[in-house]
């Protein structure tokens, strides 16, 4: 079948990024493996979020660890959203 990686944000309140991709790519048949990008409490569109910003070392890790170990083969589709971090895009 047809594998996702997404790579979008993550927030605790609401519905964005990965909290609402993955679900109803699953519903859908596809296999999604998902790195969250930020981790936030709510949306950014709130006069107030606080949380964590994943940087491009810690990006490059995890892409490091699929591939050593193979879980990026097979990978048919890239879905990306919120970058938080310039770094995250140079890596």
């Amino acid at each position: 079948g047809a594998r996702v990686l997404s790579v979008q944000s993550h927030v605790v309140h609401g519905y964005v990024g990965n909290r609402s991709a993955v679900f109803p790519l699953q519903v859908l048949g596809f296999e999604v493996d998902f790195i969250n990008t930020v981790h936030f409490s709510n949306h950014t569109g709130y006069p107030v979020f606080k949380g964590t910003v994943m940087d491009g070392a810690t990006f490059g890790d995890i892409i490091d660890g699929m591939e050593e170990n193979g879980l990026l083969r097979g990978t048919s589709h890239l879905l990306t959203g919120y970058i938080g971090s310039e770094s995250l895009l140079s890596a």
